[in-house]
């Protein structure tokens, strides 16, 4: 078998989102801002630095787009292979959504939703631990800040249960397994080019599958739409997006 802007507002179409504040130049950073409707914003610990982070909260505050906290594993790149405890995730969060939220809203900006970052965004789809931390610190939050979560996913669909608002992400520049799954980034293929991210979407949105690394389609609904900055040909993929979107 093979900041001010509504989130429901914005439902009414695909969200197109970015993952930013990284290690992207900031004169970047503000070109994409311009062509997305949501940029997830590195913390200032996998990559970037607090500077950074508040500098993109202020591009992404002056687009009038929506404004998400992006925490990862303080490690090179935020792709560690260890997994933290649940207390060290527990504190993870606290610290990394805490300062975010603190800087966005001394610049009079608002976080909309949390996505989590590389190894943190794949662990709480197979780590139930790992899951319950997760949702349990997110309804402690006040207000509850939306998130995103991997489309067709098992914590997207935990999360929902539980009565948190969730935005089911695909990616754009991504290939993807049979189950679902994202193609690790070890592996050569696991970054599309524009023109296969763009042949890819086409077909998703005329036939609501997508297309795996092996050639199988797998049906997959999304609310928002996912390129990374880091993507070798990301802003040409987005501005291509934005005019089909």
């Amino acid at each position: 078998m093979c900041a001010g802007v509504s989130i429901i507002f914005l439902m009414a179409r695909l969200i197109l989102n970015c993952d930013l504040g990284e290690d992207e130049s900031l004169e970047l950073t503000g070109r994409l801002v311009s062509l997305v409707d949501a940029a997830s914003i590195g913390c200032g610990y996998h990559a970037g630095n607090p500077e950074k982070t508040r500098a993109a909260i202020q591009l992404a505050l002056a687009a009038g787009i929506l404004i998400g906290a992006h925490p990862g594993l303080p490690v090179d790149g935020g792709r560690g292979t260890d997994l933290p405890t649940v207390q060290e995730f527990r504190m993870l969060l606290e610290e990394q959504v805490g300062s975010f939220q603190k800087a966005a809203q001394s610049l009079g900006a608002s976080t909309s939703y949390i996505k989590l970052h590389g190894t943190l965004y794949q662990a709480v789809e197979i780590d139930k631990a790992l899951a319950d931390t997760y949702i349990e610190f997110l309804k402690k939050r006040t207000p509850t800040p939306a998130i995103f979560a991997l489309a067709g996913g098992r914590f997207a669909r935990v999360a929902e249960a539980s009565g948190l608002r969730v935005y089911h992400e695909a990616f754009a520049d991504r290939a993807y397994q049979q189950d679902g799954s994202l193609l690790p980034r070890s592996d050569a293929c696991a970054v599309l080019t524009e023109a296969e991210a763009l042949q890819r979407f086409r077909q998703w949105k005329e036939q609501g599958a997508l297309r795996t690394c092996d050639g199988c389609l797998i049906p997959l609904k999304a609310d928002t739409l996912c390129v990374h900055a880091d993507s070798p040909e990301a802003m040409g993929m987005i501005e291509s997006l934005r005019r089909w979107l």
